[in-house]
């Protein structure tokens, strides 16, 4: 089958993990045998124009056999999510001329995320008459539900009505979009986790016990919501305890110079190590070194980082914010209500006194049987398999 992916977002040199359930995805269906092309625009406004003018993604390359047709595009009148839904669309139009110029008609077309790839896929489908599907990752149906405004709330309607199928990434968010699309009209369908690069290895040192978070710090809002607040102030609890315990923080951003502040402010900086900007690969690395994993998300409508963990054999700490609640049990990890501080502590001290109560193997069996690129693949290819049925039956 021939596969057309639209992301919301994707990878740059600069944020080189963004996006990354997409590509796994996206290479999951090209290791099942389909033909896979992404088409993706960048879009730029006023307050991005270093970004803009210091652009160096190429504008089509084939990376493991998966083809990717990409632009940068300055929008000076953009303005939130109105600037950028026609834009956006507009500009997938003119790669999706480029790629039919030099390939076959694809068969479906799937968009990840609503705003606006789902939009861009709908006004893509209206013209070319390809059905196309909507897989549903954004926390703004968690977070900024009362933000998105009438006529932007329209369009969005418009775009999951119009869809052959919308997928969702756990239970809880079908329901929470429910009101777009009826739920028997939805599947439920967790992101891929690459258990080729995510895989068990020996601890190299054993010296001290070390928790391992992996966030992207962009913003003050994103720290917000990935907890990193509530995780240095738990740490403050570990670091006295367990002197020797270390907190190694991944991921690059301007807000990381907040978390530094709060590090010297709770006497916690020579515990905790801040990482910096890492690559997938390097990801892995530090999965496959530390003891355990912790991310105590106020919101998440998934959380592939919590599988790519379980992939190395590790147990974690989520909050039972939506996402992990569906895949976070007993054997595998614990689950604290968001927010809560001394909950957090409480599983983090009880994870380090009963290590032993954890069974890598088992943990990573859990990842490969549910998560891995063939399980998801199979997955995906029954709901393009049913929609491909119905096209033919209405023909």
């Amino acid at each position: 089958m021939k596969i057309l992916i639209i992301p919301a977002f994707f990878r740059t040199k600069s944020r080189p993990t963004a996006g990354s359930f997409f590509w796994d995805q996206a290479l999951a269906l090209q290791k099942a045998g389909h033909q896979v092309t992404i088409l993706y625009s960048d879009t730029y406004s006023v307050k991005c124009i270093g970004e803009y003018l210091g652009y160096t993604e190429a504008s089509k390359l084939v990376s493991e056999n998966v083809s990717i047709y990409r632009k940068r595009v300055f929008c000076p009148l953009k303005h939130g999510m109105e600037g950028h839904r026609e834009t956006f669309a507009k500009e997938i139009q003119k790669l999706y001329d480029i790629f039919v110029g030099e390939n076959e008609k694809p068969d479906i077309i799937h968009a990840h995320c609503c705003v606006w790839a789902g939009y861009a896929a709908m006004r893509l489908s209206e013209k070319t008459k390809i059905p196309y599907v909507i897989t549903e990752h954004a926390t703004m149906f968690q977070l900024h539900r009362d933000k998105i405004s009438a006529a932007n709330n329209q369009y969005i309607a418009e775009a999951f009505g119009k869809a052959s199928k919308v997928i969702c990434v756990s239970e809880a968010f079908r329901t929470l979009i429910s009101e777009y699309k009826p739920k028997d009209e939805m599947e439920v369908i967790g992101n891929v986790v690459d258990c080729e690069r995510f895989y068990p290895a020996k601890k190299e040192t054993q010296k001290g016990i070390s928790f391992l978070t992996i966030c992207y710090m962009e913003t003050p809002d994103q720290l917000y919501k990935k907890g990193i607040d509530i995780l240095l102030k738990a740490w403050r609890n570990i670091a006295e305890a367990y002197p020797d315990a270390k907190l190694l923080i991944g991921g690059g951003g301007h807000a990381a110079a907040k978390a530094v502040e709060w590090c010297r402010e709770y006497g916690i900086s020579e515990q905790v190590v801040f990482l910096g900007a890492l690559e997938r690969s390097q990801v892995a690395d530090q999965m496959r070194q530390c003891d355990f994993f912790v991310l105590p998300s106020r919101y998440e409508t998934f959380g592939v980082v919590y599988i790519e963990a379980f992939a190395c054999g590790k147990p974690v700490i989520a909050a039972a914010n939506g996402g992990p609640d569906e895949f976070v049990c007993d054997f595998n990890g614990k689950l604290i209500p968001p927010g809560d501080v001394k909950a957090l502590v409480l599983a983090m001290k009880q994870m380090i006194e009963n290590s032993e109560q954890y069974d890598a193997e088992k943990i990573r069996a859990f990842a490969e049987e549910q998560f891995s690129a063939p399980a998801i693949a199979r997955q995906l290819e029954q709901v393009y398999a049913k929609i491909k049925k119905s096209e033919e039956n209405e023909h």
